[in-house]
């Protein structure tokens, strides 16, 4: 009889070489490879206010995935040649390992 250890290895490698089959599989019996139904969606947990230095964030946490979101605001006096229009400067942080399309 097979261990835990070894069929657990197998599956892993039919993901791997047959990753199409693998999913049909699943597809065929209504249910993900995770056991979730298709309507049934991750855990999702949302913690506000995780960093102290920005003026609003927050830790949102789906299934295995975690993302941190800080928003840092500052007002100041718009330039003298234009005082009726302002600006809005965004600057986006992204961890490398975030996708294999993002290069830093």
């Amino acid at each position: 009889m097979a261990s835990t250890e070894q069929l657990t290895f197998a599956i892993e490698t039919f993901k791997r070489i047959h990753p199409v089959e693998f999913q049909r599989r699943f597809l065929s019996q209504d249910t993900r490879h995770d056991g979730r139904a298709f309507l049934q969606f991750r855990a999702t947990h949302v913690v506000k206010g995780t960093i102290g230095t920005a003026q609003g964030s927050a830790t949102v946490r789906i299934g295995n995935t975690t993302v941190v979101c800080g928003i840092k605001a500052e007002v100041s006096e718009p330039d003298v040649n234009t005082p009726d229009q302002g600006y809005l400067a965004t600057n986006v942080d992204l961890s490398p390992i975030c996708s294999a399309n993002y290069r830093p």
